[in-house]
């Protein structure tokens, strides 16, 4: 059960404004979610990518996160990230991409190994929507000593994988999403809140093409 799961996006945020006044400069907005409500907790403007990093860092430290589950895309898959979600007393669901490829390697190997994946926790998910039929199935494992930097990791308990399949007008096509977490997680939990983070883009989605907010001519939120 989750006492809460607040999801860390990043999105890029073209200013009208920009046009008008050049000291506006492009940027990316990094928000805090709280996903169960839909609420956005905390927001911040940076200039680009490099610098949300550090943004989202000092953001944990400024919100309440005990005992809560901070969900945050592969760009935020940090050890600094990480350990200050720990200091926080909550706990973390990071996506590995290529920016941590060595922990990205060998997470796939692990979970694409038939005889290592076979024992790991498993829990599938179908869902059909307009004709397409989705199918999520998370694999989780608490073994965790393959792992050559684990300790560098604060916190970390467990790691998981989520294989989606996609099935619409008879193709099929299929991706892999891995992740690393210092919460213990079953296979269900860690469908949960990975879905929940979705919920997220789509709403980044509604704001842009229905109220037009990429064209607001104001540069910071809270």
């Amino acid at each position: 059960m989750f006492c809460g799961c607040r999801c860390l996006q990043r999105r890029a945020k073209r200013l009208a404004s920009n046009v008008l006044f050049p000291s506006f400069k492009l940027g990316n907005n990094t928000s805090a979610q709280l996903c169960g409500l839909g609420i956005t907790l905390a927001s911040k403007s940076v200039d680009g990518k490099s610098n949300e990093i550090p943004g989202v860092q000092e953001m944990l430290t400024e919100l309440d996160i005990s005992g809560c589950m901070v969900v945050a895309d592969a760009l935020n898959c940090q050890k600094k990230t990480a350990q200050a979600v720990i200091e926080g007393k909550g706990d973390y669901l990071l996506s590995v991409k290529g920016n941590q490829a060595a922990l990205e390697t060998d997470i796939a190997d692990y979970v694409q190994d038939p005889d290592l994946r076979k024992n790991m926790g498993t829990n599938v998910q179908k869902e059909k929507n307009r004709g397409r039929i989705e199918t999520r199935t998370a694999f989780v494992t608490g073994d965790i000593g393959w792992i050559p930097d684990r300790q560098a990791w604060p916190g970390l308990c467990c790691v998981g994988a989520i294989h989606t399949e996609f099935e619409e007008k008879g193709k099929k096509t299929s991706e892999w999403h891995y992740y690393i977490s210092s919460r213990k997680l079953s296979a269900r939990d860690l469908l949960h809140p990975t879905r929940m983070e979705w919920s997220v883009e789509s709403m980044h989605w509604l704001l842009d093409v229905h109220f037009g907010e990429d064209f607001g001519s104001i540069p910071n939120s809270v």
